[in-house]
């Protein structure tokens, strides 16, 4: 959505999320009777530390199975089936975990499904290019995202570039620019237009052991900035509410992916641990 790479995107879903619910309640409740975006949310933007579950709504399909194809990745296994839960700290929006799994699988693309403990559910689908892994696949329902009081379904109207390479090489460099429009219907009647534009530029910056609570690991580390502008579409107009920019440093595992993320700059200084695995 989650992230850049995987972390960029999904790191950033309750953020979101709530943007866009500032944004419509600013372009169609009257003054003076502006509901506040928390409240709108419900448990989307609740601060705990409860976990996530490890059983996710995902369609049943073979488990195990690995793609020999261009979605092949050393550092990010496509394994369906698989799945990962990560614990986050120093989010502006409180202390979380979130839980990932893998389906549908093919050599081309895949899909992530993922369940955070603030209440927030949602689904990425990605493509792969010759073990390169881009998320937000161009001109698909590509992202959705739902609360108890929230939904958020989106089209991804441009995608260029990857944002976990099939290789770490020292001083390699790759990036990903991601716009999707999206519409987040806060009742029958109630909804907002927003587009979301996300670039992602990444250099490798070699190998480095990290301890996480899944234990021990000898890693390739990436080195990224991110900038992500989410704007309303009002009257036929797109209007940003906000910008943000992060530098994000990364680390994989061969055999596992994702293990633990720094995030600085921007509106948080965010942490994010691997706590479990399973292929």
């Amino acid at each position: 959505m989650n992230s850049r790479r995987l972390q960029l995107i999904v790191g950033n879903i309750v953020l979101i999320v709530i943007l866009a619910a500032c944004a419509f309640s600013t372009a169609s409740t009257p003054a003076g009777n502006s509901a506040t975006p928390a409240s709108a949310l419900g448990n989307a933007s609740a601060s705990t530390n409860s976990g996530a579950s490890s059983t996710m709504a995902a369609p049943n399909q073979p488990a195990g199975a690995v793609t020999s194809g261009g979605c092949a990745n050393a550092y990010y296994p496509v394994i369906s089936g698989a799945s990962r839960t990560y614990s986050s700290s120093g989010n502006v929006l409180g202390d979380y975990t979130y839980s990932v799994k893998i389906f549908a699988v093919s050599d081309t693309g895949f899909s992530t499904s993922y369940l955070f403990s603030n209440g927030v559910n949602s689904t990425i689908q990605w493509n792969c290019q010759n073990g390169n892994l881009a998320a937000l696949d161009a001109g698909a329902e590509s992202f959705s995202m739902s609360t108890s009081k929230i939904k958020m379904d989106s089209t991804s109207i441009n995608e260029t570039g990857y944002n976990i390479p099939a290789s770490f090489d020292t001083g390699q460099t790759w990036s990903e620019n991601v716009t999707v429009n999206a519409t987040v219907t806060v009742s029958a009647t109630r909804s907002v237009n927003s587009q979301i534009s996300n670039q992602v530029t990444c250099s490798a910056g070699g190998t480095d052991t990290i301890t996480v609570p899944a234990g021990t690991f000898d890693t390739v580390k990436a080195v990224c900035s991110k900038t992500m502008v989410v704007s309303a579409i009002m009257q036929g107009k797109t209007v940003p509410i906000n910008t943000n920019h992060d530098n994000i440093t990364s680390w994989y595992a061969k055999g596992v992916g994702f293990v633990k993320s720094v995030a600085t700059g921007g509106s948080n200084n965010e942490t994010v641990v691997l706590i479990q695995y399973k292929n």
